[in-house]
């Protein structure tokens, strides 16, 4: 995919704000096989469960996000809950049986995840159950290495009924907090329902690492 170095910019912006607010960290990232390997951080195994959608890329899965059993280092709060009813398609493993729930007023926050340079992405898949004003935002936070986090928003989800959809892919902006902290950095991801009778379920939370191209 071409882009003029403009939208390359545009697209760093977040991830330049962020650097200019975190310290270095040394590290490097490769990929090797089935597994992407990150200086680090653990080895992570690669699907492709977006590729009905022509989207190709490499994304591995976040702790938990199939929401099928142990949520640790999740953050729920104001109601959000673990519901039966996986999404439709089967994307991460035939027999699913669960979702997160997010009512209004609720927020679910992912363990910290271990991303490379390159326009890291991250993408899941969501039913809107509230009304034509019900929203979904997306916020990255970003760890420091010596401590401290800086919280940037990533997108807002305008899906309009309850059936199941995959999510945009959505761009992390951490290439240049990447290059400045020596190719990764740390991050997760809080969805929070926004707007007039705002509910949602989710699924599936992916991130693509390295952003395959």
């Amino acid at each position: 995919m071409l882009m003029t170095r403009t939208s390359l910019l545009r697209r760093g912006l977040p991830g330049l704000v962020a650097a200019l607010a975190l310290a270095a960290v040394p590290a490097s990232a490769s990929a090797a096989g089935l597994n992407i390997g990150l200086s680090g951080c653990p080895a992570q195994t690669i699907e492709h469960p977006f590729a009905r959608w022509l989207d190709n890329s490499s994304y591995v899965l976040a702790p938990g996000g199939t929401f099928e059993g142990s949520l640790d280092g999740w953050k729920l709060t104001g109601g959000a809950k673990v519901v039966a009813g996986s999404e439709s398609f089967a994307a991460h493993a035939a027999g699913e049986k669960n979702a997160l729930s997010l009512p209004s007023g609720s927020s679910a926050t992912t363990p910290p995840i271990c991303v490379a340079v390159l326009d890291p992405t991250m993408r899941y898949f969501a039913a809107n159950d509230g009304g034509l004003l019900s929203l979904l935002r997306v916020d990255v936070i970003y760890h420091a290495p010596g401590g401290g986090t800086l919280t940037l928003p990533l997108g807002i989800n305008l899906l309009g009924n309850k059936s199941w959809a995959p999510a945009l892919p959505v761009v992390v902006g951490a290439d240049l907090l990447g290059v400045l902290n020596g190719g990764q950095a740390t991050v997760q991801f809080r969805f929070s329902p926004a707007g007039l009778g705002a509910k949602w379920r989710i699924d599936d939370v992916y991130v693509d690492p390295m952003m395959s191209r």
